[in-house]
């Protein structure tokens, strides 16, 4: 099985080396604190959080133990042209 990092942002890039951190982190994903992310360990994104090593946490976790999220629907019907809401019912 793959290995696998489980990457959380804890701190923010604000009072960060700006122009150096902010685009490392860009790069990996992240937008806002304490967002998770899984990446494929590899030596590139190794470089990547030994830069920004203060402004995150990881972990190796395997590729079986990520949490699967579930589809959402829609959030509405599509309903064939000329049919009811009681009709599809």
């Amino acid at each position: 099985m793959a290995k696998m990092l489980k990457i959380t942002q804890v701190k923010s890039t604000i009072n960060s080396l700006y122009d150096k951190h902010r685009p490392v982190m860009r790069a990996l994903g992240f937008s806002k604190n304490y967002r998770t992310l899984y990446k494929n360990d590899s030596p590139h994104i190794r470089g990547m959080l030994q830069r920004v090593r203060h402004l995150v946490v990881w972990e190796e976790v395997d590729e079986t133990s990520i949490p699967v999220r579930e589809k959402k629907g829609r959030g509405f019907t599509v309903l064939e042209k000329g049919a009811t809401r009681s009709e599809t019912k």
